[in-house]
């Protein structure tokens, strides 16, 4: 199973189709926020979108919850947990939503770690990118247990620091 994971595009409009149109064999795309484009935009169609700090009205919920084969996916924009400054208060929150997976955004930086049993991921910006200088994405792969998280810059290349592999 695979999911494709944006976040923090900021008003990119025809970005969002050619980075899905790039990984058609995905199962499921996430964004997490921040789009802020309105729910009836064409390029938003294949994602499940959330609401981030900068979306306004009522277009997207704050959170959303999947179950990608045996594991639950829980995607928020972080905004509400404080990611900026510490995951404590999102893992504490996957808890309460009994997530495996959890993916953020709005801190714009791209990582992808484990803690508490439980995977982690921030897939950066595509639009404004922190502490590094690509603007990327991730496309996170499940099959029995085992999970691969690879990022891509906006262009499509890989970024090998960013991987991370590992059990869940």
């Amino acid at each position: 199973m695979k999911a494709l994971i944006v976040s923090d595009s900021h008003g990119l409009d025809q970005e969002l189709l050619t980075i899905f149109n790039r990984h058609q064999d995905v199962d499921i795309a996430f964004h997490c926020g921040d789009s802020q484009l309105t729910g009836d935009s064409e390029s938003l169609y294949p994602y499940r979108v959330v609401k981030g700090n900068c979306d306004y009205g009522n277009d997207f919920s704050d959170e959303v919850t999947e179950e990608l084969g045996a594991f639950r996916i829980l995607c928020v924009h972080g905004h509400r947990q404080d990611v900026k400054y510490s995951l404590d208060q999102l893992v504490h929150h996957a808890d309460q939503k009994k997530a495996a997976v959890v993916l953020y955004g709005h801190s714009h930086v791209a990582k992808a770690e484990q803690r508490d049993g439980k995977l982690f991921i921030n897939p950066g910006s595509i639009r404004m990118p922190r502490h590094r200088p690509e603007k990327t994405y991730a496309v996170l792969t499940l099959e029995d247990g085992q999970f691969t998280v690879d990022f891509y810059d906006l262009t499509g290349e890989t970024i090998n620091a960013l991987h991370l592999d590992g059990t869940l």
